[in-house]
Protein backbone atom coordinates (compact mmCIF):
# COMPACT_ATOMS: atom_id res chain seq x y z
CA UNK A 1 0.00 0.00 0.00
CA UNK A 2 3.01 2.51 0.64
CA UNK A 3 4.25 1.87 -2.39
CA UNK A 4 1.11 2.20 -3.99
CA UNK A 5 0.86 5.79 -2.35
CA UNK A 6 4.21 6.92 -3.18
CA UNK A 7 3.08 6.10 -6.70
CA UNK A 8 0.50 8.19 -6.94
CA UNK A 9 2.48 10.80 -5.29
CA UNK A 10 4.36 10.80 -8.50
CA UNK A 11 2.22 10.66 -11.01
CA UNK A 12 0.51 14.69 -9.04
CA UNK A 13 3.85 16.09 -8.02
CA UNK A 14 5.37 15.14 -11.57
CA UNK A 15 2.48 17.66 -12.88
CA UNK A 16 4.33 20.44 -10.57
CA UNK A 17 1.07 21.02 -9.04
CA UNK A 18 2.71 24.22 -6.56
CA UNK A 19 3.66 26.07 -9.77
CA UNK A 20 0.00 26.04 -11.02
CA UNK A 21 -1.17 27.85 -7.98
CA UNK A 22 0.16 31.15 -9.28
CA UNK A 23 -1.91 30.80 -12.83
CA UNK A 24 -4.93 29.68 -10.24
CA UNK A 25 -4.44 32.75 -8.20
CA UNK A 26 -5.07 34.98 -11.19
CA UNK A 27 -7.53 33.52 -12.74
CA UNK A 28 -9.53 33.93 -9.85
CA UNK A 29 -8.67 37.17 -9.38
CA UNK A 30 -9.33 37.86 -13.13
CA UNK A 31 -12.65 36.07 -12.51
CA UNK A 32 -13.15 38.05 -9.49
CA UNK A 33 -12.35 41.47 -11.72
CA UNK A 34 -14.91 39.99 -14.59
CA UNK A 35 -17.56 39.40 -11.56
CA UNK A 36 -17.58 42.88 -10.51
CA UNK A 37 -17.79 44.48 -14.02
CA UNK A 38 -20.53 42.46 -14.26
CA UNK A 39 -22.23 44.39 -11.39
CA UNK A 40 -22.35 40.78 -9.15
CA UNK A 41 -21.90 41.09 -5.98
CA UNK A 42 -20.62 37.94 -3.66
CA UNK A 43 -22.99 36.76 -1.19
CA UNK A 44 -22.14 34.71 1.71
CA UNK A 45 -18.57 33.53 2.24
CA UNK A 46 -18.60 30.90 -1.06
CA UNK A 47 -15.73 31.07 -3.39
CA UNK A 48 -17.68 32.81 -6.40
CA UNK A 49 -21.63 31.43 -5.31
CA UNK A 50 -22.77 33.50 -8.63
CA UNK A 51 -20.05 31.96 -11.26
CA UNK A 52 -21.33 30.57 -14.23
CA UNK A 53 -20.03 27.15 -15.58
CA UNK A 54 -17.78 28.56 -17.91
CA UNK A 55 -15.84 29.74 -14.78
CA UNK A 56 -15.36 25.99 -14.33
CA UNK A 57 -14.92 24.68 -17.37
CA UNK A 58 -12.20 27.51 -17.90
CA UNK A 59 -10.47 26.87 -15.21
CA UNK A 60 -10.31 23.18 -15.54
CA UNK A 61 -9.08 24.06 -19.11
CA UNK A 62 -6.63 26.04 -18.21
CA UNK A 63 -5.19 23.67 -16.13
CA UNK A 64 -5.26 20.67 -18.00
CA UNK A 65 -2.96 23.12 -20.56
CA UNK A 66 -0.68 24.03 -17.52
CA UNK A 67 -0.31 20.32 -17.26
CA UNK A 68 0.30 19.50 -20.82
CA UNK A 69 2.84 22.56 -20.93
CA UNK A 70 4.92 21.69 -17.43
CA UNK A 71 5.05 17.95 -18.44
CA UNK A 72 6.86 18.91 -22.03
CA UNK A 73 9.30 21.45 -20.56
CA UNK A 74 10.38 18.79 -18.45
CA UNK A 75 10.99 16.55 -21.60
CA UNK A 76 12.95 19.37 -23.37
CA UNK A 77 15.04 20.93 -20.82
CA UNK A 78 16.48 17.51 -18.98
CA UNK A 79 19.81 18.25 -19.28
CA UNK A 80 19.36 21.65 -17.95
CA UNK A 81 17.52 20.23 -15.27
CA UNK A 82 20.33 17.73 -14.67
CA UNK A 83 22.91 20.42 -14.49
CA UNK A 84 20.14 22.29 -11.76
CA UNK A 85 19.81 20.04 -9.59
CA UNK A 86 16.67 19.77 -10.47
CA UNK A 87 12.91 18.14 -12.85
CA UNK A 88 14.68 14.68 -10.79
CA UNK A 89 11.44 12.91 -12.45
CA UNK A 90 13.21 12.38 -15.76
CA UNK A 91 16.65 13.32 -14.57
CA UNK A 92 16.72 10.52 -12.05
CA UNK A 93 14.42 7.83 -13.96
CA UNK A 94 11.41 7.91 -12.04
CA UNK A 95 9.31 8.38 -15.04
CA UNK A 96 10.61 7.49 -18.91
CA UNK A 97 10.31 9.78 -21.02
CA UNK A 98 7.97 7.97 -22.75
CA UNK A 99 5.37 8.36 -19.98
CA UNK A 100 5.64 12.02 -19.24
CA UNK A 101 5.11 12.28 -23.19
CA UNK A 102 1.59 10.32 -23.15
CA UNK A 103 1.00 12.33 -19.95
CA UNK A 104 1.07 15.31 -21.61
CA UNK A 105 -1.04 14.22 -25.27
CA UNK A 106 -3.78 13.06 -22.21
CA UNK A 107 -3.46 16.22 -20.78
CA UNK A 108 -3.90 18.32 -24.10
CA UNK A 109 -6.72 16.13 -25.04
CA UNK A 110 -8.70 16.79 -21.51
CA UNK A 111 -8.43 20.67 -22.34
CA UNK A 112 -9.37 19.78 -25.80
CA UNK A 113 -12.59 17.89 -24.26
CA UNK A 114 -12.96 20.75 -21.83
CA UNK A 115 -12.60 23.85 -24.52
CA UNK A 116 -16.34 23.22 -25.56
CA UNK A 117 -17.71 24.59 -23.12
CA UNK A 118 -15.48 27.55 -21.62
CA UNK A 119 -17.52 30.88 -22.88
CA UNK A 120 -16.95 32.49 -26.19
CA UNK A 121 -15.29 35.34 -24.26
CA UNK A 122 -12.62 32.48 -23.22
CA UNK A 123 -11.56 31.13 -26.89
CA UNK A 124 -8.85 33.69 -27.40
CA UNK A 125 -6.72 33.86 -23.82
CA UNK A 126 -7.13 29.68 -23.60
CA UNK A 127 -5.64 29.36 -27.37
CA UNK A 128 -3.00 31.66 -26.87
CA UNK A 129 -1.94 29.36 -23.67
CA UNK A 130 -1.83 26.17 -25.73
CA UNK A 131 0.01 28.15 -28.47
CA UNK A 132 2.27 29.81 -25.54
CA UNK A 133 2.37 26.39 -23.59
CA UNK A 134 3.99 24.26 -27.16
CA UNK A 135 5.77 27.16 -28.41
CA UNK A 136 7.90 27.62 -24.85
CA UNK A 137 9.37 24.66 -24.75
CA UNK A 138 9.22 22.34 -28.20
CA UNK A 139 11.56 23.05 -30.98
CA UNK A 140 12.09 25.00 -33.40
CA UNK A 141 10.56 28.00 -31.39
CA UNK A 142 11.45 27.19 -27.89
CA UNK A 143 11.10 30.15 -26.56
CA UNK A 144 12.36 28.70 -23.01
CA UNK A 145 15.95 29.47 -24.43
CA UNK A 146 15.12 32.80 -26.45
CA UNK A 147 16.49 35.54 -24.18
CA UNK A 148 14.05 38.27 -23.34
CA UNK A 149 11.29 35.77 -25.40
CA UNK A 150 11.48 33.74 -22.61
CA UNK A 151 10.48 36.65 -20.27
CA UNK A 152 7.62 38.23 -22.34
CA UNK A 153 6.21 34.57 -22.51
CA UNK A 154 6.45 33.79 -18.87
CA UNK A 155 5.08 37.38 -18.12
CA UNK A 156 2.05 37.14 -20.85
CA UNK A 157 1.16 33.58 -20.31
CA UNK A 158 0.44 33.89 -16.34
CA UNK A 159 0.12 37.54 -15.62
CA UNK A 160 -2.23 37.96 -18.51
CA UNK A 161 -3.62 34.66 -20.25
CA UNK A 162 -4.71 32.99 -17.24
CA UNK A 163 -6.44 36.51 -15.90
CA UNK A 164 -8.34 36.95 -19.01
CA UNK A 165 -9.30 33.93 -19.09
CA UNK A 166 -10.85 34.34 -15.83
CA UNK A 167 -12.36 37.86 -16.51
CA UNK A 168 -14.09 36.15 -19.77
CA UNK A 169 -15.75 33.78 -17.45
CA UNK A 170 -18.41 36.61 -16.85
CA UNK A 171 -18.08 37.45 -20.44
CA UNK A 172 -16.45 40.87 -19.67
CA UNK A 173 -14.87 43.52 -22.11
CA UNK A 174 -11.25 42.02 -23.09
CA UNK A 175 -10.02 45.47 -23.28
CA UNK A 176 -10.70 46.13 -19.57
CA UNK A 177 -9.31 43.06 -18.45
CA UNK A 178 -6.37 43.83 -20.71
CA UNK A 179 -6.31 47.02 -18.51
CA UNK A 180 -6.60 45.47 -15.69
CA UNK A 181 -3.80 42.19 -16.28
CA UNK A 182 -1.18 44.50 -17.07
CA UNK A 183 0.23 45.09 -13.41
CA UNK A 184 -0.07 41.26 -12.74
CA UNK A 185 2.33 41.32 -16.35
CA UNK A 186 5.15 43.24 -14.80
CA UNK A 187 4.74 41.23 -11.41
CA UNK A 188 5.25 38.00 -13.33
CA UNK A 189 8.22 39.39 -15.16
CA UNK A 190 10.00 40.60 -12.19
CA UNK A 191 9.35 37.68 -10.35
CA UNK A 192 10.08 35.12 -13.20
CA UNK A 193 14.00 37.29 -13.97
CA UNK A 194 14.75 35.72 -9.87
CA UNK A 195 13.36 32.26 -10.60
CA UNK A 196 16.14 32.47 -13.86
CA UNK A 197 18.91 34.08 -11.83
CA UNK A 198 19.20 30.85 -10.02
CA UNK A 199 19.16 29.05 -13.10
CA UNK A 200 22.10 30.52 -14.52
CA UNK A 201 24.90 28.61 -14.05
CA UNK A 202 23.43 25.00 -15.47
CA UNK A 203 21.32 26.96 -18.69
CA UNK A 204 24.70 28.17 -19.63
CA UNK A 205 26.77 24.90 -18.91
CA UNK A 206 23.36 23.17 -21.13
CA UNK A 207 23.59 26.12 -23.73
CA UNK A 208 20.81 27.21 -22.83
CA UNK A 209 20.21 31.00 -23.23
CA UNK A 210 17.93 32.39 -21.49
CA UNK A 211 17.08 36.58 -20.26
CA UNK A 212 19.32 35.87 -17.06
CA UNK A 213 22.04 34.24 -18.86
CA UNK A 214 22.94 36.70 -21.52
CA UNK A 215 22.39 39.85 -19.36
CA UNK A 216 24.03 38.56 -16.10
CA UNK A 217 22.69 38.42 -12.70
CA UNK A 218 23.08 41.92 -11.60
CA UNK A 219 21.30 42.92 -14.78
CA UNK A 220 18.49 41.09 -13.98
CA UNK A 221 17.93 42.06 -10.86
CA UNK A 222 17.47 45.48 -12.09
CA UNK A 223 15.58 44.57 -14.61
CA UNK A 224 13.60 42.84 -11.62
CA UNK A 225 13.53 46.06 -9.48
CA UNK A 226 12.07 48.04 -13.12
CA UNK A 227 9.78 45.63 -14.09
CA UNK A 228 7.93 45.88 -10.83
CA UNK A 229 7.67 49.55 -10.18
CA UNK A 230 6.69 50.12 -13.55
CA UNK A 231 3.63 47.33 -12.42
CA UNK A 232 3.02 49.38 -9.32
CA UNK A 233 2.94 52.57 -11.50
CA UNK A 234 0.32 51.50 -13.76
CA UNK A 235 -1.84 49.49 -11.10
CA UNK A 236 -1.38 53.00 -9.26
CA UNK A 237 -2.63 54.74 -12.60
CA UNK A 238 -5.57 52.60 -13.06
CA UNK A 239 -7.18 54.01 -9.34
CA UNK A 240 -8.01 57.54 -11.85
CA UNK A 241 -8.78 55.51 -14.79
CA UNK A 242 -11.55 53.92 -12.50
CA UNK A 243 -10.39 50.32 -12.48
CA UNK A 244 -9.01 49.43 -8.87
CA UNK A 245 -7.23 46.56 -7.61
CA UNK A 246 -6.03 47.39 -4.14
CA UNK A 247 -4.75 43.43 -4.81
CA UNK A 248 -2.40 43.94 -7.11
CA UNK A 249 -1.06 47.44 -6.10
CA UNK A 250 -0.50 45.88 -2.41
CA UNK A 251 1.09 42.72 -3.75
CA UNK A 252 3.45 44.70 -6.32
CA UNK A 253 4.87 47.15 -3.57
CA UNK A 254 5.41 44.65 -1.53
CA UNK A 255 7.86 42.89 -4.32
CA UNK A 256 9.27 45.84 -5.45
CA UNK A 257 10.69 46.53 -1.99
CA UNK A 258 11.69 43.32 -1.62
CA UNK A 259 13.52 43.40 -5.23
CA UNK A 260 15.05 46.27 -4.67
CA UNK A 261 16.86 44.52 -1.17
CA UNK A 262 17.48 41.55 -3.59
CA UNK A 263 19.50 43.82 -5.96
CA UNK A 264 21.26 45.67 -3.55
CA UNK A 265 22.78 42.70 -2.00
CA UNK A 266 23.65 40.99 -4.86
CA UNK A 267 25.49 44.48 -5.60
CA UNK A 268 27.28 43.97 -2.31
CA UNK A 269 27.95 40.67 -3.02
CA UNK A 270 29.55 41.51 -6.37
CA UNK A 271 27.25 39.22 -8.25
Amino acid sequence: MKKILLRLGDYVFVTRPLILVPAWSFYMLGAAAGRNAAGMTPRGIELFPQAPNGYYYGFACLTAILITAYLLNQVFDRESDRLNNKGHFLTRGIFSVRSVVLMAVVGFLCASYLFRYVTNAQDVPLILAVILSLAYSVPPLRLVARPIVDLAANAVGYGAVAYVAGFGAYGGAVDDAVRLAVPYVFLVGATFLHTAILDVSGDEAAGKNTTAVLIGVWRSAVLACALALVGLIWSVANFWSGYRDWTATTVLAVCAAAFVHSAVRLRRSGA
